[in-house]
Order: structure tokens, then sequence, then C-alpha cells
């Protein structure tokens, strides 16, 4: 007020005691420097905290904790967020539940989302976005959500359950290094003489067989039949064409038709299960070994779905696939296959570890980055033993820790087909219709086009509902241009009509 004075405060204020509350404004004003109370103690540890707690993920002063932890204990979220398909591979999980942020999938899309905000590496400023259904990786990457990635898993996927999500390991589970997961079905069309039970082929078996009667042979009506046919009703044709004739379907396309054109039928014919058992014959037949033949038969396989190439090539050839795959090959190459076809992946149900993470992350470097020369094997064995979940989030964090990219890694680090191997993998769990977009476009580019390349990657495609329009859109994407029409450019002919009727189906 008005008619206060600073003469009558007393010459020396007794010090407030550090627990006492503040001085008033004017009594601020009068006392000397000295004497004003000790400044607030800074708030406590967790309000200095970098990001939100559930958000936490770096140096080692930011442990994970209850809140911290990918998803719950040792596993994903609740069954309204499971893990999507993708497999084949690399999924499809349904756009708003089953997102694949980067899958996929796998094939399979597979990749299949990634677990709500809390539960995101690092924060926003430093990680992905927040929101659902941005996460893991950029749009452009997410695994089960059109045009980018593969469809939701109910339809099909490589190595899951084609008609549930991945389950969740139990609460309290081991670490990924005990814990596999629950062990996912073979993917459809990989059952052995397993058909269609709503499908009935006679009236398809009757139309091939009038296609091919007589010298001149109906090329329209076979492609027309038979790429309309998902595999389980391609085994269904397949025996009910054996039970009229005693012959395989098979070998009457390869009597009637050639070239291009035979090997994308027979392809067809054979389905999923057969086709990639013939395919690793063929990469591995004569001299040398047709490496890109290799990689789409067997890479990114789910356990089940591997064991069912294996024990249909010793059922067929009468040989061990390991053992003819090994000796078609050498050196770190030769044992990085050895591990894909021992079929002991961590099943995608496994979720991710955020320890084990870390700890293959600092393997990773230390293989590479971090010595002289490269552990090849040690490498291969971190893609090869890992899920597609896993694989992403170490990717992720090795750039995070190491300011490196895993891609410009394995470039720099590798050459040869296992340098390809690694990326077809780690493009895989990225985003896999960009990878096969790709992959696409490069069996058509330049001077000539590989046809029978072309024609396996597409059918490959072919067995997975919804793979081959996200492929087509992204594409698009890439290329600015449409993929039917690229195709169209590149063929002529009754292969022109199957391929294009593969990508119009």
């Amino acid at each position: 007020m008005a008619d206060q004075q600073p003469t009558q405060q007393p010459p020396q204020q007794p010090q407030q005691p550090p627990a006492g509350p503040p001085p008033t404004g004017d009594q601020q004003q009068q006392q000397p420097p000295q004497q004003q109370p000790p400044q607030q103690q800074p708030p406590q540890q967790q309000q200095q905290q970098w990001g939100p707690p559930q958000q936490q993920w770096g140096p080692p002063q930011q442990q994970w904790g209850q809140q911290q932890q990918w998803g719950p204990p040792q596993g994903y979220p609740q069954q309204p967020q499971q893990w999507g398909p993708p497999q084949d591979q690399r999924g499809y999980p349904p756009p708003q539940q089953q997102q694949w942020g980067q899958p996929q999938q796998q094939w399979g899309a597979p990749p299949q989302g990634y677990p709500p905000q809390q539960q995101q590496w690092g924060a926003p400023p430093q990680g992905y976005p927040p929101q659902q259904q941005q996460q893991w990786g950029p749009p452009q990457q997410q695994w089960g959500q059109q045009p980018q990635g593969y469809p939701p898993q109910q339809q099909q996927q490589w190595g899951a359950p084609p008609q549930a999500g991945y389950q969740a390991p139990p609460q309290a589970g081991p670490s990924a290094q005990t814990y596999t997961g629950p062990s996912a079905p073979p993917s459809i069309g990989f059952v052995p003489n397993q058909g269609a039970t709503s499908y009935n082929a006679t009236n398809d078996v009757e139309a091939i067989r009038k296609a091919c009667k007589g010298f001149n042979t109906d090329e329209k009506t076979l492609i027309a039949t038979i790429v309309k046919l998902d595999p389980l009703q391609i085994e269904s044709l397949n025996q009910k064409y054996t039970a009229d004739t005693k012959k395989q379907l098979y070998s009457l396309i390869e009597d009637k038709t050639r070239g291009n054109l035979e090997d994308g039928l027979c392809a067809l014919v054979r389905g999923p299960l057969n086709f990639y058992v013939w395919l690793v014959d063929r990469a591995t037949k004569g001299i040398g070994t047709k490496e890109t033949f290799l990689d789409l038969a067997l890479l990114g396989r789910s356990n089940a779905d591997m064991n069912a190439i294996k024990n249909a090539f010793k059922a067929k050839y009468s040989r061990k696939m390991e053992s003819v795959v090994s000796d078609d090959l050498s050196g770190s190459e030769q044992r990085m296959f050895e591990m894909v076809i021992s079929a002991t992946r961590t099943e995608e149900g496994a979720g991710v570890n955020p320890t084990n993470v870390t700890a293959e992350v600092k393997a990773l470097h230390n293989a590479t980055e971090g010595r002289m020369g490269t552990d090849e094997t040690e490498v291969s064995r971190i893609f090869v033993k890992s899920n597609d979940a896993t694989i992403l989030a170490i990717a992720t964090e090795y750039e995070r820790t190491y300011h490196v990219s895993v891609e410009s890694l394995i470039k720099s680090e590798f050459s040869g087909h296992q340098k390809e191997a690694l990326l077809y993998i780690l493009r895989g769990v990225q985003d896999k219709a960009k990878r096969d977009a790709e992959l696409i476009e490069g069996t058509m580019k330049g001077i000539g086009t590989k046809n029978e390349e072309l024609a396996f990657r597409l059918i490959a495609a072919h067995w997975i509902p919804g793979a081959v329009p996200a492929i087509k859109a992204s594409y698009s994407r890439l290329y600015g241009k449409d993929l039917v029409a690229r195709v169209r450019d590149e063929t002529s002919g009754d292969f022109e009509r199957l391929l294009v009727a593969i990508l119009n189906k």
C-alpha cells in the first residue's frame, strides 16, 4: 500500500528456511541478494526424461520400464492389435487393427499393425509418427494397407494362419532366444493334396481337355480356365484330371504348349508347393546356380512352409533339398542357405523382444563396421533366424544408434548373391510390394526381357490374394506408368495374354 515505507522493515530480516514459503513481492524488493531464499529444486527425474515414459528407447539411462516396453511384456498387444499376417511372407493385416507398419509380408504380408503410440520406438521427433496407421516406417512401407502393402491376413499369408492373426506370447514369457512363439501352420497351398471343398472341377477339366483336343490348341481357353483358380482349386483340378485320365495335368500342358507360355502355365498348374519344389531343382540343375530362383523359392518362408517344401522335394527327387542346395553353393553363402533351410526362424507370434533387439544391433555392428573385415555368417544368422518384426526393429534401431542405414551397410560389406539375398530379406520386411515391383521392373529393364523370371515373379504374387494389385499400385508410384502396359510392351502373343490375365485377375 502507499503508506508502507521501507524504513518500517527491520534492518535485518531473518533468512527464510528452505522449506518455508517465498517472501512477498515487497519483501523481495527490500532484501539484499544474499538474503534471497535459495532457488527451488529442479523437477523430479521423471519430469526430465526424454519423451513420454512410454516412448523411451535410447541410451542406457533411458532403460525400458514396465511402461516403456515394446508392447505387453515380451510380446505384442492384445488381440485387437495383433500382428496381421503377411506369409507368405514376408502378410496381410486388416488396415484398422492389423496393419503392418513397416510388413509383410511377408509375403504375407505380410506382411501384417504395429503397437499404438505408447509402444513406438523412440519419441516422435526421432522415431516414427505416433498415429497407429503410421507406425514403423513411412506410409508407403505399411504392410496390409492398399495400395502400399499386401492385403489382410485372413485372406492368406505365407507362413501364418490363413484366418487368424498372430498370437501373442505369454505375458511373462521368456526372451526371444528361448521362446520362438506359437508355430504357424502351413500357408494355403502348402499342405499336400489339400483341395477346395466347395469347388467342382468337372467343368474346368472338360474345358481343358477340349482345348487340347486335336492338333490345334486353344491357348486362350487354357489361360482363362487356369488363371482364375486359387491354390486349393488348382489342387482339386489336378486330382480330378488325374482321376479321369490317369495322367498328370502339367504333362498335358507340356505336350500342347511351347516356350514361355508352357513355363507359365505349368508353373500355375503345379500350385505353390510343387512350383517352389520344382523351382529349387531348376535353380540348382546344370552348370551354375540360378540365384534369383533360389531366393524366390526359399527366402522369407515360415518354418512350416520350409518344412513342407523340404518334404515335398525329398518325395519328388529322392534327395534331401538341403544337400542339393549346399552342394551348389560355397563359403558364407552356403552357410547362409543351410540356416535358411533348417527352418529354425523365430516365429512371428513371438513378437519383438527389446533386449534381444539391443543385443542383435550390437552384434550386427561388431560383425561389420566394428571390426576389420566382415563376419558374413554372423550377419546372415541375424537376418535368417529373426522374425520379420525383429528384423525391422533391428534395422530401425541400428540406424538410430550408428547413423547408418542397414541397407547401405549391406551394400558396403557384401557383394554378389549374398548381398542380393540379404537385401531381398530386408526390403521384404520394409515394403514387400515395393520390393517386388522393383524386381519385376528389373526383368524388363534394358535390352531384352527375362521372360522366365518375369513370369515366375508374377505367378508367385498371383498365389497371394491382393498382392498383385498392391504391386501394380506400387509400380505406378515408383515409375509413373502402368504395369500392365509395361508388360504388354515387353511381351507378345499368348505369353502376353497369360501375364496380362494374371495382372488383371
